[in-house]
């Protein structure tokens, strides 16, 4: 079980890390050509992406280095959340199919704030 949950937090991580850092630090005019950032300001869309390169941190950090367990189960939670909004609005402002990915990834996130969650109990 640990093994399948560490293998989760790396996909994980891999990949909020990535899309992250992406609208972290991408252009403006190559985040506005994404269709679900109509409307929404620049500084949001930069603040979402520090927000998944953090939480991709949390889910191995504390884990490699020892210290503080609660971390990763708490960035697991945060992403599951993240990922329901993203759902809905997805669901809401465009083609069905672009909800299906955040839709895996909040299941792959939920699946580890339990795994995680129970290991401390």
């Amino acid at each position: 079980m640990s093994l399948f949950l560490w293998i989760l937090q790396i996909v994980l991580a891999v990949m909020f890390m990535g899309i992250g850092g992406q609208r972290l630090t991408g252009s403006s005019r190559k985040l506005r050509r994404l269709p679900w950032t109509d409307g929404y300001p620049l500084g949001l869309i930069r603040a979402l992406g520090a927000v998944e390169v953090v939480a991709g941190l949390g889910l191995l950090l504390p884990g490699l280095l020892g210290a503080a367990p609660l971390l990763t189960p708490a960035a697991a939670g945060g992403l599951v959340a993240l990922m329901a909004l993203a759902v809905a609005l997805h669901l809401r402002r465009g083609p069905r199919q672009a909800a299906v990915l955040p839709a895996i990834l909040l299941i792959m996130a939920a699946f580890v704030l339990w795994g995680r969650l129970m290991q401390l109990l």
